[in-house]
């Protein structure tokens, strides 16, 4: 067997299934199982053992399980991730919470994101702007990933488990620049996910009936901590800017949308 047959099986599993890119996700699952591009190398035979496995985590992906939670890791801001059940999957869009903290932080400002989920915010402001960085997260799972890819990544950044809606949390600090990427699905969209999506977390996904309760209450708790001069960025939905905006500026924030690398509405940033 050779890479290029197995690469066949797999698109033929992934395509018969549904998936939306069988093409995309089985050159990814040969990548991780073989280290090697299957296009380059399609010539390259295979052990049987390897075969084998293609053929296990071709038939999971499959039945809905979101390749990332197959491979128990991904990449984020070129760093890696470990991720799994009860934890969101990085997306690239959030990366441009990063590219702004790259503008705005330097290595003594101090810095906290708030619903870290793996930790990849915080963790990537860290490596990036070598800023001292926290993160909040509230639930066990969650904070289990946060906690193992600081390890992983070795990234001197405060975990902290709790509530950002507990105003008492933390009280008495302040920032220079706070970060969000808090849940912000509608009650409409939760019902319309994705087979993938629906395997993540609701708690990391549902924002309240319209999706912007987070916003709601995070902006007018945390603004409080924020030094005059700071920032306040939060990724959105995308047609949710406005009203994020409306909210920042009754929080007497000078607010702006910024779009994603796709074009769209990604991010609202506050400054105080």
């Amino acid at each position: 067997m050779v890479i290029g047959e197995a690469l066949s099986s797999a698109v033929k599993i992934l395509s018969e299934a549904k998936i939306f890119d069988p093409d995309f996700e089985a050159r990814e699952i040969l990548r991780e199982i073989t280290g090697l591009d299957p296009y380059i190398n399609r010539s390259r035979e295979l052990s049987s053992e390897q075969y084998e496995k293609i053929l296990l985590m071709a038939g999971k992906r499959a039945t809905g399980i979101p390749l990332q939670y197959i491979f128990g890791s991904w990449e984020f801001y070129g760093y890696p991730f470990y991720v799994g059940e009860g934890v969101l999957i990085p997306r690239p869009e959030t990366e441009l919470l990063v590219d702004i903290a790259k503008e705005y932080c330097k290595e003594n400002s101090r810095v906290i994101d708030l619903c870290s989920g793996s930790g990849c915010i915080p963790i990537s402001i860290r490596l990036e702007t070598g800023a001292d960085t926290t993160g909040i997260e509230l639930y066990d799972e969650a904070f289990g990933y946060f906690q193992r890819n600081i390890a992983l990544n070795k990234a001197k950044v405060r975990a902290i488990k709790g509530d950002v809606l507990d105003e008492r949390i933390l009280i008495g600090e302040r920032f220079d620049a706070i970060f969000s990427n808090p849940p912000y699905l509608t009650a409409e969209e939760m019902k319309g996910l994705q087979r993938e999506v629906a395997f993540e977390p609701e708690t990391a996904l549902f924002g309240g009936e319209d999706g912007l309760h987070f916003y709601k209450r995070i902006i007018p708790i945390w603004v409080k901590r924020l030094n005059k001069g700071g920032i306040f960025a939060v990724e959105i939905g995308e047609t949710q800017g406005m009203a994020v905006k409306a909210i920042m500026e009754e929080n007497e924030l000078t607010a702006e949308i910024i779009k994603d690398y796709s074009g769209l509405d990604r991010v609202v940033l506050g400054k105080k």
